[in-house]
């Protein structure tokens, strides 16, 4: 997930958290680059529904709607903004102009309000920003009146198949609703204390097994995909973070974890950026950015914090 509050009760950093997000902002990056390996259906089940699975887990109400937009605007919307102009108007138009350099999603003035279109952007990334600031929102008002558990499951359930799989609607709007129910799933995980209490050596060999048999199929019915890959995000989710919680942390990977925004907003135009200067390859596309961030993340620590919510 791109906020950097995940804290525990007593406001300690939980260290398998950070190294969850940190595979996760990788395979985010990975994905990017064209990369593509045979285990690609699964590290497509896991990517996105883990970020927003991390979201609802760390869900907090702080007292009330307007508390609640305000802190997520702090956390996710003047980020989103912030690099919204920089990168995917700003940084175009200019290299357009000064550099003739073309973007396949524009470089003009229209730019500004093509993440309310149905239009994509050159930095289509900072889409999951919005995406969440939306779901936050929406999921505080459905839990503020749907007291029952059961019920809050079927609503974004349906709300998913509806919104995220049938309807196409602009502004993310149907990308943000394709993963609530993973947003429920965490918030329901913190809810009844579920991570901390399983029995990480029964339960792992079971998902593990699952998790692979269930990526193995291919239905011919659209409502059996939807259940095969809603089951295999799930037990995907769930394997990576148990293995999460035996690894507990790995250096570099733990450390873009913690600041995985800076990641989420800044690779696509470094990739970009990778490609004007003519380096293709992906492998060692993402070799040099990974080690990028051992610079940019302490610089923009630094300069930055108020836009990657640092502050």
């Amino acid at each position: 997930m791109a906020t950097s509050d995940l804290t525990s009760k007593n406001e300690k950093r939980i260290p398998y958290f950070d190294l969850a997000k940190g595979f996760c902002i990788l395979l985010v990056i990975w994905f990017h680059l064209g990369v593509s390996t045979p285990i690609d259906p699964y590290l497509s089940a896991i990517r996105m529904p883990l970020y927003v699975f991390l979201s609802g887990l760390f869900f907090k109400t702080y007292g009330g709607i307007l508390q609640l937009i305000r802190k997520k605007t702090k956390r996710l919307l003047i980020p989103f903004f912030f690099f919204y102009l920089t990168t995917s108007v700003l940084i175009p138009i200019l290299v357009h102009n000064l550099l003739g350099i073309n973007f396949e999603t524009g470089q003009d003035w229209r730019l500004l309000y093509a993440f309310l279109t149905y239009n994509e952007y050159p930095n289509i990334p900072l889409w999951f920003l919005w995406a969440l600031f939306m779901l936050n929102v929406s999921f505080y008002a459905l839990q503020r009146f749907i007291k029952s558990d059961i019920l809050l499951g079927f609503c974004c359930l349906a709300l998913g198949i509806v919104l995220g799989n049938i309807l196409t609607l602009p502004a993310s709007i149907s990308k943000a609703f394709g993963y609530i129910f993973y947003f429920y799933l965490g918030y329901m995980a913190t809810r009844h204390e579920v991570i901390d209490r399983l029995p990480v050596r029964r339960v792992l060999p079971l998902s593990l097994s699952l998790f692979i048999v269930l990526g193995l199929g291919n239905p011919s019915s659209e409502v059996l995909q939807y259940v095969q890959q809603t089951l295999l995000s799930v037990t995907g989710v769930l394997t990576l973070l148990l293995l999460c919680r035996i690894i507990k942390h790995l250096p570099y990977v733990s450390y873009v974890g913690r600041y995985s925004i800076m990641l989420l907003v800044t690779h696509e135009p470094l990739i970009r950026l990778l490609s004007i200067v003519h380096i293709g390859n992906p492998y060692l596309c993402f070799l040099i950015l990974a080690a990028s961030y051992l610079l940019i993340i302490p610089f923009m620590r630094r300069y930055m914090p108020h836009v990657t919510a640092q502050s």
